[in-house]
């Protein structure tokens, strides 16, 4: 129990009013009845009723996404209650609007809300809300915990896929920054024999089956409609930094889900395999059901202080997935990543390989600034030089795997998507 507002402006009246010695009795005696209202208001706190809380909001949250949470509240008394409830929400969903103040009608529930913006993806939990009881003449409140239980599973933000998904029914998937690729007309699995035409390159041509005919037989190829792309995912220090309010990681698992959803949509196969401060593998999924499965291997997956070791991480993968694969690593490269290159070589000896960096814009946004004194021209120079040697480490990734995109992270998806394309369509994949 303590006190209010009410009881601390009360003590401050008695006690001016003591300074004028003529109403020295009068005071006393004003004092007398204040305070025995005053314990008399505490006792009826005592018996302010049974408080029953109820918690409404939904058990899946997305990441970044604003979601209201409903507070049902009710007592047994028969006359109005007024109360401040403050939930215990976890700091990680972002709470706004919070604590609320109301009364609590004796014949129905006090129903307030307020707004969570998860800044984390992962399990949580809201264990119990405190409620602060007022007394009947407000000088005192009483602070109750109520236990209310909830538990709430943050995932990775899926509106690129809605909003992808609403392209395609529109036909304008260059809104988004996605080219549609121009097949070749062949590919890497067979489909069938037929006469040969013009344009027919010749080592398509089927002897046998001519000199049976006596007619030249083409054989004619489609593009290979079960693929496996198998993601490769840093979670190591590198993916901990931030662009702007959200993490180089969180963009990522983004393109993956949108990616993976294109991919399993076409048919193909989707697997991943994180590696750094985490290690976690997630087996081959197919069909669009996978979609939710992946969802659920990957999205209380965090990033650390872990250093990440690109050649254990390729050669984990190589013992996981023998036949060839279109694997796609996604990293942050850094100008000292030595060994990023001999993974890619690895890598590529069996496999397609996509690597995908993401890269800060901080860097270029420092060559950008004016230089007033030794300390922005030494930041100007460090950023200049780190961007150099960063530029030297992608020629070299360049030189040991198929296909690098250098991206921010809030172009990720877009150009990953251009790239799965450009690779599935050219046959490199």
């Amino acid at each position: 129990m303590r006190p209010t507002k009410s009881l601390v402006i009360a003590i401050l009246l008695v006690t001016a009013a003591s300074i004028f010695g003529r109403l020295q009795a009068t005071v006393t005696v004003l004092a007398i009845i204040t305070l025995l209202i005053v314990i008399v208001d505490a006792l009826t706190l005592l018996n302010r009723g049974r408080l029953v809380v109820d918690r409404r909001l939904p058990t899946i949250l997305a990441f970044g996404q604003p979601t209201n949470v409903r507070i049902q509240i009710r007592h047994n008394l028969s006359q109005r209650v007024r109360a401040t409830i403050n939930d215990r929400c976890p700091l990680e969903l972002g709470p706004k609007g919070i604590p609320l103040t109301g009364d609590i009608p004796h014949d129905s529930p006090l129903i307030v809300e307020y707004t969570i913006i998860p800044t984390l993806r992962g399990d949580f939990t809201f264990d119990f809300s405190d409620v602060a009881v007022d007394s009947m003449l407000g000088f005192w409140q009483r602070i109750l915990h109520i236990e209310c239980k909830s538990n709430v599973r943050v995932f990775p933000d899926f509106s690129q896929i809605t909003k992808y998904l609403k392209l395609l029914l529109v036909h304008q998937t260059n809104q988004m920054g996605i080219k549609k690729q121009i097949r070749r007309g062949e590919g890497l699995e067979f489909l069938q024999l037929r006469e040969y035409r013009q344009a027919d390159p010749l080592n398509r041509i089927d002897w046998k089956a001519t000199s049976k005919r006596r007619n030249l037989i083409s054989r004619e190829f489609q593009e290979e409609r079960s693929q496996q792309l198998l993601f490769l995912v840093d979670t190591g220090r590198r993916m901990h930094s931030h662009d702007g309010e959200v993490s180089l990681f969180d963009r990522t698992l983004d393109a993956v889900t949108l990616l993976s959803y294109i991919a399993l949509s076409q048919g193909d196969r989707v697997a991943v395999l994180c590696f750094g401060q985490e290690n976690r593998w997630v087996p081959s999924l197919t069909g669009l059901s996978g979609i939710g499965t992946l969802l659920r291997h990957t999205y209380d997956l965090q990033t650390g202080t872990e250093a990440s070791d690109y050649v254990a991480a390729a050669e984990d993968l190589l013992v996981r997935q023998r036949k060839r694969a279109l694997v796609v690593l996604i990293t942050s490269l850094r100008d000292e990543d030595e060994d990023l290159p001999t993974a890619l070589r690895l890598l590529a000896i069996r496999h397609s390989v996509l690597l995908a960096s993401l890269r800060e814009n901080t860097p270029n946004e420092t060559l950008k600034t004016n230089v007033q004194n030794i300390d922005h021209a030494l930041a100007v120079l460090g950023a200049a030089k780190y961007l150099e040697e960063r530029r030297k480490a992608l020629n070299e990734c360049r030189r040991a795997c198929h296909l690098v995109i250098d991206s921010l992270p809030s172009e990720l998806y877009a150009r990953l998507v251009n790239a799965y394309w450009y690779m599935k369509r050219s046959g490199i994949a």
